[in-house]
């Protein structure tokens, strides 16, 4: 705020001039100057009474004079400058440091009484804050809040979480993110502080996804792979292969029968905050057999071992890999024959034999032990 004083035949005017400096979505504390008009034989107002912190500013109208300190408080800087219209004399500002009256002159008219005085007084505090948006959103989000009004200017900032001060947040504006009851302390050049009110600010959790395959993902076509994303309360699921949704995939479970890239988004139905799992890539590894080839295993089921049919791959250094239904390796045979023996010494259950040549799934048995 900027306060200006004159005299016009006689009758004494003020002007009050608000500058508003607007930094982002918040207005700045500035200190408040007050201008004394000097021309003729006085200067206006002879007397004033502002914050400390304030500046005093002389401004010429007409005529030679100066601003000379006469009586002023224990430890306050003197002064004494020439007011005219001389380049560089045309104004004069004085910042006081020390409570008590100024009181000041002109020398070459004191004779005429040109005189005047101003009191520096303690400023009550003042402060009140506001958010820029939305106090409540999703982890990952903020909100800035702010000094949206106050009394006078401040010589420090300190900005509160839960009644407790916040590590180097000492401006007139905070970034919040985590949640809290936020405040505001200031305090002004006299050394009184105020507490601005309250603004609570909550930050909600994202959902974390994640997707659990049950068995191997990568097979042979015609098969079938079940993706499971986490439980969690109140959560939404939608799927996605290769990035693109999949229709009416809304549940916790997704039976996939073709390869691509499958994702989960898990939303909360309560705050709305939404999160995209990492991708499980599903293969079809398994390559076609000639026409002529019959691979089988016998006896199946069996409660002793299974003789698979390898005659297709008989002395191609190829495998019979064993594996049970969670995707474990159980046993690994080289195919050295027509026929590969497996599964002697395995309990009963459900087993996959899958034939494999240089890396590659050529075939998937399934057998039975009883």
């Amino acid at each position: 705020m900027k306060i200006i004083y004159g005299s016009f035949l006689g009758f004494t005017y003020k002007y009050v001039i608000l500058l508003l400096l607007f930094a982002g979505s918040f207005i700045s504390a500035q200190a408040t100057t007050h201008t004394i008009t000097v021309q003729n034989f006085f200067f206006s107002p002879t007397a004033i009474t502002i914050n400390l912190g304030d500046t005093i500013k002389w401004q010429w109208v007409n005529g030679d004079h100066t601003t000379t300190s006469l009586t002023i408080p224990p430890g306050a800087t003197p002064w004494d400058h020439d007011i005219s219209n001389d380049p560089g004399n045309t104004s004069f500002k004085y910042k006081p440091n020390v409570l008590g009256t100024y009181n000041y002159k002109c020398t070459p008219h004191f004779s005429m009484n040109m005189q005047g005085s101003f009191t520096v007084a303690c400023a009550v505090a003042s402060v009140s804050i506001s958010a820029s948006g939305p106090t409540t959103f999703c982890s990952g989000g903020m909100v800035s809040l702010s000094k949206s009004s106050s009394s006078g200017s401040f010589a420090s900032y300190q900005w509160k979480k839960n009644g407790l001060n916040i590590t180097g947040a000492t401006n007139a504006s905070y970034s919040a993110t985590v949640t809290g009851s936020y405040t505001l302390v200031v305090t002004n050049s006299c050394g009184n502080s105020a507490t601005s009110n309250n603004i609570s600010v909550t930050s909600n959790p994202t959902p974390k996804p994640k997707i659990t395959p049950a068995g191997p993902i990568n097979m042979c076509q015609g098969e079938t792979a079940t993706l499971t994303a986490n439980t969690a309360n109140n959560i939404i699921y939608q799927w996605s292969k290769n990035n693109n949704t999949i229709a009416g995939a809304t549940n916790k479970t997704l039976i996939v029968s073709s390869a691509g890239s499958y994702k989960v988004k898990e939303t909360n139905s309560i705050t709305g905050c939404t999160k995209t799992s990492v991708a499980v890539v599903v293969n079809i590894t398994c390559k076609e057999l000639p026409e002529d080839a019959i691979l089988s295993a016998y006896p199946n089921p069996t409660s002793d071992y299974f003789i698979i049919n390898t005659s297709v791959f008989e002395n191609s250094k190829g495998y019979v890999n064993l594996y049970d239904l969670t995707g474990k390796l159980l046993q690994s045979v080289v195919i050295e024959s027509e026929t590969t023996e497996v599964g002697k010494d395995l309990p009963g259950g459900l087993y996959l034999a899958k034939i494999e040549l240089n890396g590659e799934i050529k075939q998937i048995v399934k057998l039975m032990k009883q």
